[in-house]
């Protein structure tokens, strides 16, 4: 069975909704004429989940600059990826459609090839306005994938360019070539950006500024100045120990396979002190991405833009650490799939605000429409955020959908507040395999209720949930999905016990 084919069949029907479920929620409409002149600053990190940083609750990694921009700022406490691999994340950020859609799943999905013709990416829409746009790092990856996308931009930096690229690419100053380490492309790519900054405050033209960062990726990437932070001794061993999952089937376990090597990344980490070592390598790699961010926000506030220039800060997508005995990204539990968000709008967003509602990636593209007063593509899959922004108190969705897919097996996901379900199909064997957790009282996901008598009626409302997919998320919560305004409508028998 081909993915396009059974991912439709879990969730039908999506695009043909997306304009009613976006005038669902879209609430009043707000006075935001004073943002649409604003420049855009946005900063994305791959494998970042949001339960490592400081803001986010940690207490052992150090995470300054972060943490002091989300005092300024909005902290969406509940936000979810839609798909857990950073390209393919980025790619349904980027476009304000979801996996189904895009067609991009995994890091070998070609975006050229996939996209519809006729979708418009964020650099594009910008550039029609006048709003001079600038990625610095791979976010539409290779150019194999992505040439046209990529084409959009004004300015690409460390990033391959396109044949017959008619943009800029100035590269690197000489006085910021003085870094010797591989490593070190992170800190180039920081000091790069705090460049263009001051030029395009003396230019005095409107931007759109993306920023990419993929350091936490692979452990060996961290400076030693960094991973001396941490004390192996004082690291807790991993939560959700593989001998306690209770019924968690093994293709969410990615049958036990990771995708890396201990020397590169973390992967093959079985001793405690490997382990420690391991997390210690990461801590470390998260402590350095927040240091050049540290410098990138400094840099705005240096050239005199912070008041005039939305600022986001976000995870592209998680990675396990040891939980359930994984090293690595592609699964489906609360690590790989929940992510930091940090937005700031001048005179929009309250100082140190944080935002409870479920909320997604896929909305990031409408939300700048809204705020920068664009008219937003025919189709989109995502709802605006400002909102929210402007008002976090209100109710939103239902519930995120992220979708896991490679050549082997397909699993997609629904996340309410409480209970995640995750509907598995594995190609190899026709294998249907389901998942449900009741995050509340099983925060880690270690015990799968979905074949317990007495989860039955959950599981058949959120197996319903997921095939009306982001139809349902869209539409302002009223009732708890637990108890329906119409029990009878969940009586359909598309999950069959």
């Amino acid at each position: 069975m081909k993915r396009r084919t059974f991912l439709r069949g879990v969730l039908a029907g999506p695009a043909l909704l997306a304009s009613a479920c976006q005038a669902n929620l879209s609430g009043p409409s707000l006075a935001l004429s004073h943002t649409s002149g604003m420049n855009v600053l946005c900063i994305n990190i791959d494998d970042m989940p949001a339960n490592v940083l400081g803001c986010y609750g940690h207490t052992i990694v150090q995470t300054p600059h972060m943490d002091r921009f989300s005092r300024t700022a909005m902290r969406f406490a509940r936000c979810y990826c839609q798909v857990p691999i950073g390209y393919p994340s980025r790619s349904s950020f980027l476009t304000g459609l979801r996996p189904e859609t895009t067609g991009i799943y995994d890091d070998t999905d070609p975006l050229d090839q996939r996209l519809p013709a006729e979708t418009r990416s964020l650099p594009e829409l910008l550039g029609q306005y006048g709003i001079y746009t600038v990625n610095i790092g791979n976010v539409f990856g290779t150019p194999g994938r992505a040439t046209r996308r990529l084409d959009a931009f004004d300015r690409l930096e460390f990033s391959p360019l396109p044949e017959e690229y008619t943009g800029e690419s100035r590269g690197l100053p000489p006085e910021l070539q003085d870094e010797p380490e591989s490593h070190e492309s992170e800190k180039q790519k920081a000091r790069l950006t705090a460049h263009v900054l001051e030029q395009l405050a003396r230019q005095k033209r409107q931007f759109f500024l993306s920023l990419d960062f993929t350091a936490p990726w692979e452990p060996s990437r961290c400076p030693d100045e960094y991973r001396r932070r941490y004390d192996p001794d004082t690291i807790p061993l991993p939560q959700a120990r593989p001998e306690e999952d209770a019924s968690v089937p093994t293709v969410g376990k990615r049958f036990g396979r990771d995708d890396r090597a201990l020397n590169g990344s973390y992967e093959g980490a079985r001793t405690d002190e490997d382990v420690r070592q391991a997390i210690r390598s990461y801590y470390g790699c998260v402590s350095f991405i927040d240091a050049q961010i540290g410098v990138v926000l400094e840099a705005l506030e240096h050239a005199g833009l912070s008041n005039e220039t939305i600022v986001i800060i976000f995870g592209a997508n998680g990675i396990q650490l040891g939980e359930h005995g994984l090293w690595s990204n592609s699964t489906l539990f609360e690590q790989c799939t929940r992510v930091p968000l940090l937005i700031r709008v001048p005179g929009v967003t309250t100082k140190g605000t944080a935002c409870d509602e479920i909320v997604e990636l896929v909305d990031l593209l409408p939300t700048l429409c809204e705020l920068l007063v664009i008219p937003p593509p025919d189709r989109l899959e995502g709802t605006s955020l400002a909102p929210l922004l402007a008002d976090p108190r209100q109710p939103w969705k239902l519930a995120a959908f992220t979708v896991c897919s490679t050549d082997r097996y397909i699993g997609c996901s629904v996340r309410t507040k409480r209970w995640r379900y995750t509907d598995w199909q594995v190609r190899e064997t026709s294998l249907r395999e389901f998942e449900l957790y009741d995050l509340d009282s099983d925060p880690w996901e270690q015990t799968n209720v979905a074949r317990d008598d007495g989860c039955r009626n959950q599981r058949t409302i959120l197996a319903n949930l997921l095939q009306r997919g982001w139809q349902v998320a869209h539409q302002r919560r009223g009732p708890s999905p637990g108890t329906p305004a119409n029990p009878a409508s969940y009586r359909a028998g598309r999950i069959l016990w």
